[in-house]
């Protein structure tokens, strides 16, 4: 069904009958997939844990 809104704002913008309510869905459809995918990494992040300031001892020998 989240398709469908797309392809509706796609046809709505592009024929000139509700071309601000078509942008609008389009925003909306990305909007959306933006959000899932920042909770998806933010998922990710918190499941593994990772601190992005630790460097193993390798690493900080190298950087001397």
């Amino acid at each position: 069904m989240k398709i469908f809104w797309l392809y509706l704002g796609i046809f709505l913008a592009c024929s000139g009958i509700g071309t601000g309510f078509g942008i609008f869905l389009i925003i909306l459809y990305f909007w959306d997939d933006l959000k899932q995918m920042i909770q998806k990494n933010q998922d990710i992040t918190e499941k593994d844990n990772i601190d992005p300031k630790f460097y193993d001892p390798d690493t900080t020998e190298a950087m001397k």
